[in-house]
């Protein structure tokens, strides 16, 4: 009899193990209930960003949605180039992306392709570092467009060109992509020309 009951008791516990094993099994997440979470939240978050700003993504439409700016920044694969290489970037190969330099440092503006590519108000500027010309902006002088700075005001000239490659480095869409290296320098010294400052200018550097 004893031991019926104590087999019995044995049993008992051993359901009651199972149960509650059971039972803690299958309060367990799953992969599968984790990706479920992550999807619901993702479509919450999409829909009250169309909801207020009718678009996915809270209104922000800047590089960091650009696959080529997120490739770039995983690489880190900086351009060294020299002045003829930088050439080859003026927007006419439409395989190349679009390079302007100022001073030595040269910027991705592909996103721009409609200002600086072929037949761009802006074109000019496109595959060459045209340094001078961003400090005088005196574009009807096909020698304006060169890194040469002899003949400028030094002190003008290194503020408009820091304001410049800031405003590329800031710019939504376009990015600081590396450098150009130039030769040295044995043209004659540009004739002077009337400065004309982009409009905008001084609101844009106050």
């Amino acid at each position: 009899m004893k031991k019926k009951k104590k087999t019995d008791l044995q049993q008992s516990i051993m359901e009651e193990k199972n149960d509650i094993e059971t039972s803690t099994g299958d309060s367990k997440f799953t992969l599968l209930d984790v990706i479920r979470i992550i999807g619901g939240l993702l479509l919450l978050n999409a829909f009250l960003s169309w909801w207020f700003t009718s678009t996915g993504t809270w209104g922000y439409d800047g590089k960091w949605l650009d696959i080529r700016y997120l490739q770039f920044q995983l690489r880190r694969d900086y351009v060294n180039l020299t002045s003829d290489e930088l050439k080859l970037y003026n927007g006419k190969n439409p395989k190349y992306p679009i390079y302007l330099a100022i001073n030595g440092k040269v910027y991705d503006v592909t996103y721009g392709r409609d200002i600086y590519g072929p037949n761009g108000p802006y074109e000019f500027f496109s595959g060459r570092d045209s340094a001078r010309a961003f400090v005088t902006g005196c574009f009807d002088k096909p020698d304006e467009f060169t890194h040469d700075l002899r003949g400028l005001d030094q002190e003008e000239a290194m503020h408009d060109i820091t304001s410049w490659q800031r405003f590329f480095e800031n710019h939504p869409h376009y990015w600081y992509a590396g450098i150009v290296t130039h030769k040295p320098i044995e043209k004659d010294i540009p004739s002077p020309c009337e400065h004309k400052k982009f409009p905008g200018y001084h609101v844009r550097n106050t």
